[in-house]
């Protein structure tokens, strides 16, 4: 299932892309275990750059970051990421999805004790969605359903 939702991913964001500079994802090497825990920095840094930008939905270098967590979240033994349930929903827009995995692998990575909880991990990855949608600079309109579902989703105050 997973690599069936990043293989639809993908066709989203064939394309041209705009002149910046970005890391190139896409010549990464993951072919051992230790390569897996050598690149959580960049991990970290892929999640940045699709978090931190404008959402444009024809990017080579958003396809190249997409492909290159695609590949460590399947294959990294440290960290343990659910695409059932909630991600399913989502899978409706892989627009919306596409911001959703990495809110995922962000917020594991930023919070390695509490993110061996994978409802804690869906409702902050449901929070970092929002919030980006949030932001007008960043060009995302967000569907009134999808909204809903990832708001009733949200972490509950304390």
């Amino acid at each position: 299932m997973f690599k069936l939702l990043f293989s639809l991913l993908l066709v989203c964001f064939n394309g041209v892309s705009k002149a910046q500079m970005v890391y190139p994802y896409q010549d990464i090497k993951l072919e051992k275990p230790s390569d897996y825990k050598e690149t959580e920095p960049m991990a970290l840094s892929a999640t940045k750059f699709l978090l931190g930008t404008p959402f444009i939905e024809v990017d080579v270098n958003r396809g190249n970051a997409l492909v290159f967590l695609n590949k460590w979240m399947s294959g990294t033994k440290d960290h343990q990421f659910y695409l059932q349930g909630f991600a399913q929903e989502l899978s409706v827009d892989l627009n919306v999805l596409s911001l959703y995995i990495p809110a995922m692998v962000k917020y594991t990575l930023e919070n390695k004790a509490a993110a061996v909880n994978p409802i804690k991990i869906e409702q902050q990855a449901s929070k970092i969605v929002l919030d980006y949608c949030n932001d007008p600079k960043n060009n995302f309109r967000l569907k009134k359903k999808l909204r809903k579902l990832l708001e009733d989703h949200q972490p509950v105050k304390e």
